[in-house]
């Protein structure tokens, strides 16, 4: 499912968490965000997860806008950082090793 933020803006309590976020994913698309703390990382992970709700602009799920759905209607998983993260692996192995357990398991 392609995954795309139109114009997305964060505030809380007037405080600019994200400001014109714009980004689009292509389905099977694996990608990265980046960036120092306090950049908005993790505010944009919890409005696409719908742990929060976009002050402006809208997030799609395909071509349906899933900016005001609930977390139960948008049917994705999402897994905290700390827990999801082996810290002796560098990044590269982090990524890495998702992939490579995926394609051992048979479902």
């Amino acid at each position: 499912m392609e995954v795309r933020v139109a114009n997305v803006r964060k505030e809380f309590e007037r405080f600019p968490a994200l400001h014109d976020v714009s980004l689009d994913i292509k389905s099977g698309e694996l990608i990265a965000l980046l960036g120092p703390s306090g950049s908005g990382k993790t505010t944009l992970l919890r409005l696409i997860a719908g742990l929060e709700r976009p002050t402006k602009g809208t997030i799609f799920f395909g071509d349906e806008d899933a900016s005001q759905k609930s977390i139960q209607e948008r049917n994705v998983g999402f897994v905290f950082q700390h827990y999801a993260l082996f810290r002796h692996m560098t990044v590269a192995d982090n990524i890495g090793f998702g992939l490579k357990v995926r394609h051992g398991a048979a479902r």
